[in-house]
């Protein structure tokens, strides 16, 4: 696909992201039917999962969303886009933002303004979405809401900045060579990380690859916060994240194998802006320290995460955004964040089962 392609592309997704946001009550159907194939699949956050279909897709999350936050418009940071294992693909980062005006997954609306991150990976047939996958954090909206369920963030707690401007790849265009070259530094530092014992020494020597710039600005999902300098992404995530799941590895991917599989489902780089991202994209055994405050449950986990980053003008890392899906890792730790939520929202609740 030619750069006019991918451009499209990446408006069909800016079109569509404006068209669910502008549309009424029950009108997310019409807005998702007019830019997705009919049989879309959407791949969302926990606790929605898998939902099959527009119809699906609408009743299940769209709607829902909506009713919680009528008002709401779609802040974009990046829009980028690129070809992948042979597919068309599209990703876009920033906030959702708008008036809290009713629960949302049993979380008390606060009534006022609140800010989703939000993220969506798409793969596009036809100039048409034919998978989405869609990334939020859920925590962070219990933190803006005073239910905030874990010990305190080693890392800032503040919303996220968007890039700076005029650093940003749009809608508007397409840089395919730019982001080639920024896609392959970021795929170097992802191959220097290493796994194990070798994570441990990188962390206690603070040794990052050379690609990262000294002041680069890691933000993480609510319960990690965001952080500064390597010195500050290792001692406020990475030397947690590694006791926690010292095995912790990425899952490898088959060329040529289903979209569906484990591993990476999206590399991407547009301009000096890139993206990589799995469903799941890493495996551990929770076997080592704490982690958001639970001790080690000698679980093995899944790991769903995207990363969107930016090189600056001397091809450095400098911006890396992150979502997890914190809700979904803790489920499979035996936490039920939404539904403990419940006894804290209405204390009548009895918590025999009968």
């Amino acid at each position: 696909m030619d750069a006019i392609g991918r451009a499209s592309d990446k408006l069909t997704i800016v079109k569509l992201l404006i068209a669910l946001a502008d549309a009424d009550a029950g009108g997310a159907r019409k807005a998702l039917a007019e830019h997705c194939h009919e049989d879309a699949v959407f791949e969302v956050f926990h606790p929605f999962n898998t939902l099959r279909g527009v119809g699906q897709a609408a009743d299940g999350f769209f709607e829902p969303l909506k009713a919680s936050f009528p008002d709401y418009e779609h802040r974009l940071g990046l829009c980028i886009a690129d070809v992948y294992e042979g597919r068309n693909v599209v990703s876009t980062l920033g906030h959702l933002m708008g008036t809290w005006s009713e629960h949302w997954l049993g979380i008390p609306a606060t009534h006022g303004l609140t800010f989703l991150r939000f993220g969506l990976n798409a793969v596009m047939e036809e100039g048409k979405v034919a998978k989405a996958y869609i990334l939020f954090d859920a925590v962070d909206v219990m933190r803006q809401a005073g239910r905030y369920p874990f010990r305190a963030m080693p890392g800032s707690a503040e919303q996220w900045p968007l890039p700076p401007i005029d650093t940003g790849a749009t809608a508007l265009g397409h840089d395919g060579d730019l982001g080639g070259r920024t896609l392959r530094i970021v795929r170097e530092m992802q191959g220097s990380l290493g796994s194990g014992s070798e994570l441990a020494d990188h962390v206690l020597t603070v040794d990052h690859s050379p690609h990262w710039h000294t002041n680069m600005n890691w933000y993480g999902p609510a319960g990690i916060g965001s952080t500064r300098g390597q010195r500050g992404f290792d001692d406020y995530h990475g030397a947690l994240f590694i006791q926690a799941f010292p095995d912790r590895t990425g899952f490898p991917r088959s060329p040529g194998g289903p979209e569906e599989a484990p591993g990476h489902y999206i590399q991407a780089g547009d301009g000096r802006f890139a993206v990589t991202g799995g469903w799941p994209s890493l495996h551990g055994t929770h076997s080592g320290g704490q982690w958001l405050g639970m001790p080690p449950t000698r679980r093995r986990i899944e790991m769903r995460v995207a990363d969107w980053y930016r090189v600056d003008e001397d091809d450095k890392l400098i911006d890396n955004w992150v979502l997890i899906d914190v809700l979904h890792m803790l489920a499979q730790m035996g936490y039920d964040v939404l539904d403990d939520l419940t006894f804290m929202v209405d204390p009548r609740k009895p918590r025999w089962i009968a």
